[in-house]
């Protein structure tokens, strides 16, 4: 028996109709879920243990500039108050002593506070943050005396000794930094008599700030000449698949240089590449940090990076609603963090390695078309990974 033409075509418009049904889900479902593009398929930058330090953070001057009556008695004799704390200066000078016998100690604060949000959008500024902003200030009282690097004292500190002025200590515990002077009254003081006072003294005061671990001040060894390294072609260092993934087909033939990045202070070799498309920009900047006075580049490269770090870390968002992305970043150089603040920090990281520092961002071009925290800081870890092989290839 068979079917009659109208079973038939009631059948054959069923399937149809399910064919058509089964066509237009599938097209809503590639609208509604679609394809991933590049930035998804990037890995996030791993997380790690966060090791620069947060602290502490000093909101007022310490009593009696946070040295003991005995200590001033014994580094002046028979001292006389000068200047009793007010402003952060405290000050004392031997009461009876001679020009042989006079000594003159002071003590003064300088405290870095909050500064408030930045005033430049899509620009990560440094010594923002009470830290970093102490850290940023930190530096010796005069330039045409040799300055030499101290340890055991505080977060850094640094000594000077003059014939006419003595023996002077800069010093830092979080964002307090502290001058201590010790000399005679008159004649010149022994070169070891007025480093050993000072060190006394300023050994009391960064205990009383809450320093980290026992002081035990004493000059650092010089710093030893490192051989310089060279910064490779950053332009080429990006591989055409990254560039692909990051700013498209138009943009991965070409990348603009820049010697000049701003990245660090004046003086260190710089180099820059910048790739720029209607959609993505993506920058890189690398710096060789020089060493200067009793420290070598690679220090002083920690220094810059620590700013950097501890400014990151504290940036705050523009409104409640938005998601601030900062971590440390772990298998990078030598230290590692990867941050974002919305319509503040572009998908940003920055590493060092050695004396080296080197900054990555990654954001769109068109602020009216946002790229998400995730994805920018994907784009930026990718290009990084590559800048750091570079560096690497380029040391070896």
């Amino acid at each position: 028996m068979t079917d009659s033409p109208a079973r038939t075509a009631d059948a054959t418009g069923a399937v149809v109709f399910a064919s058509i049904v089964t066509l237009v889900l599938s097209i809503a479902l590639i609208w509604v879920i679609p394809t991933p593009g590049p930035l998804d398929r990037l890995p996030d930058p791993p997380s790690g243990p966060d090791r620069v330090p947060s602290g502490p953070v000093v909101r007022t001057f310490p009593k009696g500039c946070a040295i003991s009556p005995a200590t001033v008695e014994r580094l002046v004799g028979e001292p006389r108050v000068v200047k009793d704390g007010g402003r952060g200066v405290c000050a004392w000078s031997s009461r009876n002593g001679d020009d042989r016998s006079g000594r003159y100690l002071s003590i003064s604060f300088e405290l870095s506070l909050d500064t408030g949000a930045t005033a430049y959008p899509n620009f990560l500024a440094t010594g923002r943050a009470p830290l970093s902003a102490a850290m940023k200030s930190f530096g010796a009282r005069w330039s045409d005396v040799t300055v030499q690097g101290v340890s055991g004292l505080g977060d850094e500190a640094v000594l000077q000794v003059s014939p006419s002025s003595g023996a002077t200590v800069v010093t830092r515990v979080g964002n307090a930094k502290v001058v201590v002077q010790y000399s005679a009254s008159r004649l010149p003081m022994p070169e070891a008599a007025a480093r050993d006072g000072a060190f006394t003294a300023a050994a009391e005061v960064v205990t009383g700030l809450g320093a980290r671990g026992p002081a035990r001040p004493a000059v650092a060894p010089a710093a030893r000449p490192a051989p310089s390294r060279t910064i490779p072609d950053l332009c080429a260092a990006l591989s055409e698949r990254t560039l692909r993934d990051l700013v498209g087909r138009d943009g991965a033939a070409e990348g603009s240089e820049s010697r000049q990045t701003g990245l660090v202070a004046e003086g260190a070799r710089q180099r820059g590449c910048s790739w720029r498309t209607p959609d993505f920009d993506l920058q890189v900047a690398v710096a060789v940090v020089p060493g200067a006075g009793p420290f070598d580049g690679t220090r002083l490269a920690a220094r810059e990076y620590a700013i950097r770090h501890v400014d990151a870390r504290a940036e705050e968002t523009l409104s409640v609603r938005d998601r601030k992305y900062f971590h440390p970043v772990p298998g990078l150089g030598d230290e590692a963090f990867a941050a974002q603040v919305p319509g503040l920090v572009p998908g940003t990281v920055i590493f060092r390695d050695g004396d080296v520092l080197a900054r990555v961002t990654y954001e769109e071009s068109d602020e009216r078309e946002p790229l998400s925290g995730d994805k920018a800081l994907r784009g930026a870890y990718a290009a990084a990974r590559e800048i750091a092989r570079a560096l690497s290839a380029e040391h070896s």
